[in-house]
């Protein structure tokens, strides 16, 4: 099992902090940074070069969204997870659009576990079906 460096970024000192217990129980995943703005998370991913960033939506200085975008301009390779409250299907399709590979709701944080233990156990991760981080 391979073990995935990840960003996570959201405004809420509560869920950053259940982000980190949550991430740290689960083998194999090392939490590298940890952003509560969009500007700090654009700076952290810079600096760390994960393989996962987990982004919300709803952040100061800039959005996920923004962030979403100005990543996928330096680097397509990376997988993005928005991790939002906001369900609605227009935001669900404007991320997907903007290059998330995955949109998970706040209060699903078991499929956010089952997206990283999956994404662990592949010999590659699949984007624009490419293999790539293999």
């Amino acid at each position: 099992m391979k073990e995935l460096r990840v960003v996570a970024a959201d405004d809420s000192l509560l869920i950053r902090d259940f982000l980190k217990r949550a991430l740290s129980s689960i083998k194999s995943c090392n939490l590298v940074g940890l952003a509560a703005e969009g500007e700090e998370a654009l700076s952290l991913i810079r600096l760390l070069r994960p393989d996962v960033i987990v982004l919300d939506v709803s952040m100061p200085l800039k959005n996920g969204i923004q962030v979403l975008r100005e990543v996928r301009q330096e680097d397509f390779d990376v997988i993005i997870i928005m991790f939002t409250g906001d369900t609605t299907p227009e935001l669900k399709r404007l991320c997907l659009e903007a290059g998330a590979n995955y949109f998970v709701n706040k209060g699903e944080f078991r499929m956010l576990s089952a997206i990283l233990t999956q994404l662990q156990q592949q010999s590659c991760v699949r984007v624009n079906d490419q293999c790539v981080n293999s």
